[in-house]
């Protein structure tokens, strides 16, 4: 149940990856496009332009999942991916193609701050790394899937524009998650409906719909008991940061109530007492005890409310930087987990791969897109392994090995492209890929799904991934005119920043593996 739910969720993980491996394959038929009149700089633009949305996404994702719940916000990212490509495949112009590429960005900004949130509430603790990787493992899938699509479509006359159509059709399939998701247990219980948060939660853990309370278990009555109890404190701390300011620097989602329930008859006790504050799943419910007022409906009022929780993102975003802010902490270190995951170059070697084989002296297009393609199968093979280590290695030693290889790998790249060697241009590529892949690419988004407290996740995950994928726009926007210009000492300049992610790991990321997320959060402190 957990896989399908985290394989489907992780469809915009797909749609991301799928969007990576197309552009490096059609951009080197754009360039024989006259009609397009694509320059060095102008197809940097085109490239970076799809993270310069992510950047935006990211405050509409975190807007999204706030109101409108997960799934609907998971659900809703599929309009980005169906639009974007279908402004692309029309596009005639540079500007065309980059306002696509935007729209595609705001699609894949949203679902990098949704998607693992999402998985990280549903999961088990011993299994969410595993479950969090899955969104960079569909990532993987599709590069894979549209590197191989770009080759079968080389001779088709105006092969570019079925390229950049060709993610509308899965995009179609992920607006199908508002009926197929299941809510988080924590976004409910946020919203008041105990008795549905307590039934998603048997669905997971067990498999089955509970009809009465009794027939629960107590390890799914501790877990909903502990989820009200976070959310009841963190709103009693929002109420005096809102009448007294900041003065709280505790944990949020620090719950005892689970260390007191020993037996399973005081937890049953626990859920009547829950379900009697909560009779029925009102929709409009605001908060653990039904207390709320209803939540405003019709276009025009659904328009105002979103836009004034988007407004709300984007100002506790600015707080988060706050030394005062209690969450301060773990923003500081996923903000540099997500400079360093993009200055890496790891997705503009995606993105240029084709060109550099060509600049390194491999024959053809269809060549340097098919052996490219390797690149992608190497990331698929890393995160597949991240998946089996991330939970039993931790994700700190992965942090620190992974930024080892891939310096090394960096530095074979330089030596490689300053003598124009393809085969060891592309060996150094997939090594550096694989390494970065089994380390970096997903244990950040695990450590993005556990440090944030859930008062403040929405704004948090934003701000970290908008930090992500605006230093992985300007790196794709200077990547090409750089490797152009500097050569192999581009790379050099790669390598050292991998260096100096591999000492800031040993020293400031703490290791999070098998905790709950309280226990995880209470190690920020």
């Amino acid at each position: 149940m957990l896989l399908f739910i985290a394989a489907f969720a992780c469809l915009g993980g797909f749609l991301f990856g799928y969007d990576l491996g197309l552009i490096a394959g059609a951009l080197l038929y754009m360039d024989h496009d006259v009609r397009l009149h694509l320059t060095t700089s102008s197809s940097e633009i085109v490239v970076g332009m799809a993270k310069l949305g992510a950047v935006f996404g990211t405050f509409v994702g975190g807007a999204l999942m706030v109101e409108f719940g997960r799934k609907k916000a998971i659900a809703g990212m599929g309009m980005f991916f169906l639009v974007g490509p279908l402004v692309m495949a029309v596009s005639s112009n540079a500007p065309g193609l980059s306002f696509g590429r935007f729209v595609v960005g705001l699609g894949i900004g949203a679902s990098a701050v949704c998607v693992p949130a999402y998985v990280g509430e549903m999961a088990l603790p011993e299994t969410r790394g595993a479950l969090v990787v899955t969104y960079e493992l569909m990532l993987c899938l599709g590069m894979v899937t549209s590197a191989l699509v770009d080759w079968l479509l080389r001779n088709v006359s105006q092969n570019w524009r079925w390229m950049v159509l060709a993610p509308a059709f899965p995009a179609m399939v992920m607006l199908l998650g508002v009926f197929v998701l299941p809510e988080s247990p924590r976004w409910l219980v946020v919203q008041g409906r105990l008795s549905k948060a307590l039934d998603v939660l048997h669905s997971l853990r067990e498999g089955g719909v509970s009809d009465s309370p009794d027939t629960s278990t107590a390890r799914v009555e501790r877990e909903l008991m502990e989820l009200w109890s976070a959310v009841e404190k963190e709103r009693g701390e929002k109420m005096m940061g809102d009448d007294g300011g900041m003065e709280n620097t505790g944990d949020h989602d620090a719950v005892d109530a689970e260390e007191d329930t020993d037996t399973a008859s005081a937890s049953h006790t626990t859920t009547r007492v829950i379900r009697a504050a909560v009779p029925c799943d009102d929709p409009y419910a605001q908060t653990p005890r039904g207390g709320g007022v209803p939540r405003a409906t019709g276009v025009l009022a659904t328009t105002t409310s979103f836009l004034k929780t988007l407004r709300s993102v984007l100002s506790e975003s600015a707080q988060l930087f706050s030394k005062s802010h209690p969450e301060h902490k773990p923003v500081r270190v996923a903000a540099v987990l997500a400079f360093f995951n993009q200055a890496s170059c790891s997705t503009s070697l995606v993105n240029y791969a084709p060109l550099l084989l060509r600049g390194a002296g491999m024959r053809s297009e269809a060549d340097a897109v098919l052996f490219a393609s390797l690149i992608s199968v190497c990331k698929f093979t890393g995160v597949l392994l991240s998946m089996f280590t991330v939970d039993r290695a931790g994700r700190r030693p992965l942090l620190i090995w992974g930024s080892v290889w891939c310096a090394v790998s960096m530095f074979l790249l330089s030596a490689a492209v300053a003598n124009a060697k393809a085969t060891a241009t592309l060996a150094a590529m997939c090594l550096f890929m694989l390494s970065f892949s089994a380390s970096w690419a997903g244990v950040f988004w695990v450590l993005l799904s556990e440090m944030f407290t859930m008062r403040w996740k929405g704004s948090a995950m934003a701000s970290a991934t908008a930090i992500l994928f605006a230093t992985g726009s300007l790196v794709d926007f200077v990547f090409l005119s750089a490797a152009r210009a500097m050569g192999g000492g581009a790379f050099i300049l790669v390598g050292l920043i991998c260096v100096f992610a591999g000492v800031y790991a040993h020293l400031s990321v703490p290791e999070t593996k098998g905790k709950t997320l309280k226990e995880v959060q209470r190690g920020f402190e």
